[in-house]
This record gives C-alpha cells, structure tokens and sequence, in this order.
C-alpha cells in the first residue's frame, strides 16, 4: 500500500510541476520520461541490483574510511576526549570538511574530476537533450558547492536563457557537495542514501525544472561548452594546501550559519510560545510548518503515524539548513523512534542545499558572475527553492518504492 501511495506522490510532485509551469505547452515529455527512467534506473542499482549494491556499499565504507582519517587528525589536534565529547559536531563535521576539500582540491589538481564531470554532463546531455551548459552545471553539482558549480559555466552565464539558469539554479539546490556528504555521515546518516539522493537528485532537479521553466530556445540545447579549469597550486603541495584553507573557510561558514540558525530558531520559539501560552498552548515554529509538510511526506511513503516527524524535518531545512534537521534525524535514528524506510525517505528527502539562505547565496554568487542579471536571479530564486525542493521529494518517493 505505501509503494502505491509513493507512486501517487510521484504524480502529484510532477503534476504540481506541471500547475506551476509558465509555459506548459513547450515541456519536453521525453525530457521527463528520460529522467524519472534514470533516477528510477539509479535506484535500482544503488539500492537494489546486486553488485552495483556492492559497489555503492563500498563506496559508502570508503566515505566512512575517510571520515575517521579526518577523526584521526581532529583527535591529534583537540586530543581523543574532546573530540569525541560536548564538541563533537564543531570538530567532527568540521573537520570532514576540512579533509574532503583537499582531497576534492588534489583531485581536480590531478585532472580526476574534471574527467568525471565531463563524462557525466556528456550522458546528461545526450540523454536528457539538455544544453552544454546545463549538463556541466547540474553534473559538477554531484560533487561541489552550489555556487563552485556554477564557476565551470561562468564564462556563459550572461548568454544562458532563462530556462538554463533556472535549471542551473535548481540542480544545485537539489544537490550536496562531496565535503558535506561526509559531514552529514559524521552526523550519523547512512552514507549509500546520503550518495543515492545527491546523485538521482541532479536529473531529478533537471524534470522538475524543465517542467517550471521549458526550454524555448530549441538553438539554445545544441550550443555546446568547454570545461576549462585553472590548476589550484604551482604543485601537489600547494594544490593540497590551497584544498584546506578553502574546506577551513566553508567549515567556518557551516558552523556560523548552523549556531545562527539554532540561536535565532530558539529565540523565535521562545517569543512564540510567550504569545500561545496565554491561551494554553505550546507549539514551536517548526510544528507550524511541519503540519504543512506532513501531507508531503505521506505522498512520499512515510508511514501515516510518522509523517508529522518527517514534516517537521522537512519544514525545519526549508526554513533553517539541512544540518539542523539532520541533527533531528539522527536523534531519532539513535533512538529507534523511525522505521528504517522512515529513515531512507527522510535522509534523502533532507539532502540538498534547498533552504532559504541558500537564495541570498545564489543572489550573490550568480550575480557578480553575471551582474546584469542580478534581478533575474533574485526573481527566480524562491522558485528555484521551491523546484530543488520538489525535486529532493520526487528522489525520496522513488527510492521509498524500491525499499
């Protein structure tokens, strides 16, 4: 019964993609066959094709090596107890961060990514009929930032129509980078669906955006771009020395963003429930709005008795980060309070940069790439948050009906 619900929210995510069109004549019904087929084929072997489960599997445990590599370095430095005591996100998290970002800056210094880029948009672009441009984008997404995607398209992003920045925009909501998928395993989430969601993701953003925004410009899907990188560093060295201080700064970032959204949230709870007791109530923010996501969640396949919970995650990344809700997941994993499909459908349906601030980083990111369309970006960002969004729940229902 919930495999068919999980199929009706299926339907429902694209039909409300199809409501909120604004040219609903011009979508490509080929583009979303093409990309449901490859999320659904992605599925299958991530979670369910024996051999490729084992592949993923270990790719998981290798994500799971490098977190206690990184472990190793936060316990020479803060010492055993601290790292494993009160400071255990700030050094855990932080340090992952650090680690995957030198590693992520020698593999490019190497020409590793850059293949593996290029030969995942050459699949996307041949598959789903999508510009260069959007390929190279929504491919780099899988592995970097929202933004550090959208600097391999830089060079076209004052010519991009307006379909292939939304899409962009889109894609790299929907997605994680590689260093905070090892953050989020360090929160305690399971590493094969934390790799499952950023990967079905990018097609999945791509359906859902293609559906909003068609593609008008038909010359626009034949112009093709280069990848063209700058080697980080004179050498390995430098290359790898370069990866840290970068990984230091978005570790910093995460932290400050994560300690400003706990203070501010817990503040507004406090000022809301001053307000409700005077007529004997108690509620908090994120149960205001998870009431509205819990709907959501049931569509994807959560369990009828578990979907507030889910809601309230949900509701919690939207209006906070997918770190704030990710520490609620875990505590509910720890304590055995969620089904284990519960528990694949939240992890996913967590699993992108798709919260609020991320428009003011779009904002400012895009915009000083393309200063002439700062508006555009600024019009079309609340919409993008709402297709990543969409598009992390579309990846969630599918991977809930293989469970």
């Amino acid at each position: 019964m919930s495999n068919l619900i999980g199929v009706i929210g299926i339907l429902a995510i694209l039909g409300t993609a199809f409501a909120l069109s604004n040219n609903r004549k011009a979508i490509s019904w080929r583009l979303v066959l093409v990309g449901l087929g490859g999320q659904l084929v992605l599925a299958l072997m991530i979670l369910k094709l024996p051999g490729f489960t084992d592949l993923f599997a270990l790719m998981g445990e290798g994500i799971k090596s490098l977190l206690d590599f990184s472990k190793e370095g936060a316990a020479f430095v803060f010492g055993e107890d601290l790292a494993k005591g009160r400071f255990v996100f700030l050094i855990a998290v932080g340090s992952s961060i650090i680690f995957m970002s030198a590693l992520s800056s020698l593999a490019y210094y190497f020409g590793i990514m850059q293949v593996v880029v290029k030969a995942l948009a050459w699949v996307m672009q041949r598959t789903m009929g999508v510009s260069g441009a959007e390929a190279l984008s929504s491919a780099s997404s899988i592995f970097v930032g929202q933004v550090e995607s959208q600097f391999l398209i830089k060079p076209y992003m004052s010519k991009l129509t307006s379909s292939e920045l939304f899409c962009a925009m889109t894609v790299n909501m929907a997605t994680i980078a590689g260093t905070v998928l090892v953050a989020y395993t360090a929160m305690g989430m399971n590493a094969i669906y934390l790799i499952a969601a950023s990967v079905m993701s990018a097609p999945a953003g791509i359906v859902i955006a293609k559906m909003m925004v068609p593609e008008t410009d038909k010359q626009a899907v034949m112009n093709q771009v280069s990848l063209n990188i700058e080697k980080q560093g004179e050498n390995v060295f430098d290359a790898f020395a370069h990866g840290v201080q970068e990984g230091g700064k978005v570790a910093a970032n995460v932290m400050i963003m994560v300690l400003a959204a706990v203070a501010f949230i817990a503040f507004a709870n406090s000022v809301l429930g001053a307000g409700l007791s005077v007529f004997g109530l108690s509620f908090q923010i994120q149960d205001i709005f998870g009431v509205f996501m819990t709907p959501v969640a049931f569509l994807m396949g959560v369990p009828a008795n578990e979907c507030f919970e889910v809601g309230r995650m949900m509701a919690t990344e939207i209006i906070v980060n997918e770190f704030v809700s990710y520490g609620d997941l875990a505590n509910h994993i720890q304590n055995g309070t969620l089904t284990p499909k519960t528990q694949l459908i939240a992890t996913i349906a967590l699993c992108g940069f798709a919260n609020l601030s991320s428009i003011a980083i779009n904002i400012g990111g895009l915009s000083a790439m393309a200063p002439e369309r700062r508006g555009e970006i600024a019009r079309i960002g609340f919409k993008a948050l709402v297709a990543a969004n969409m598009a992390t729940w579309l990846t969630a229902a599918v991977a809930g009906i293989l469970f």
